[in-house]
């Protein structure tokens, strides 16, 4: 074989289907699968894929449920490895909800106010009011202390030392209304 016939041979050193010697069986089935084929091959690119919309973007990416890191056995570093990306995440999608619940109560306010209002804005979008405090609160609680470069081995840490003060504050209260 010259160098010509290497440049035709297809991967695994076969000739192209046209120049292979077939059945008569193999033709008339090609022949066949092209005339049910073809049709629906051109209308698919020349019809529907010309007059297709755009696709919807998806935004919201989907993850699978990982174990929290109270699950995970402490030389299971994949284990490890996730939780402190979900943690990760989840705290990226909080910051993200908090700035967006500050984003409409700014706009409630902007869009409630007149140029004479500027005085009582503390009786205007109470209920948005209440939803972004309850929310920065409870981003205190879970996120609070940890600083930026923390991890979820601190936060379970953190949440560990919360509830053992919780239930230590119970305590005291209950032995000061026994006492």
């Amino acid at each position: 074989m010259s160098e010509s016939d290497d440049d035709q041979l297809q991967p695994w050193g076969f000739p192209p289907l046209s120049q292979q010697v077939q059945s008569p069986m193999t033709k008339a089935m090609r022949v066949l699968a092209f005339f049910f084929d073809a049709p629906v091959t051109w209308f698919k690119v020349n019809v529907v894929d010309k007059y297709r919309p755009a696709p919807y973007p998806y935004y919201h990416k989907k993850f699978r449920k990982v174990p929290a890191i109270d699950e995970c056995y402490i030389d299971d570093y994949a284990c490890i490895y996730e939780a402190d990306n979900a943690f990760k995440r989840q705290r990226q999608v909080d910051f993200e909800i908090l700035k967006i619940l500050n984003y409409r109560f700014n706009r409630c306010l902007q869009w409630n106010r007149n140029i004479n209002e500027w005085d009582n804005a503390g009786t205007m979008c109470l209920k948005e009011r209440e939803v972004l405090h309850q929310a920065e609160i409870n981003a205190a609680i879970k996120y609070g202390e940890l600083g930026p470069t923390s991890n979820v081995i601190d936060a379970y840490m953190k949440q560990k030392h919360r509830l053992i003060w919780e239930r230590r504050q119970k305590e005291k209260d209950q032995s000061s209304i026994a006492a």
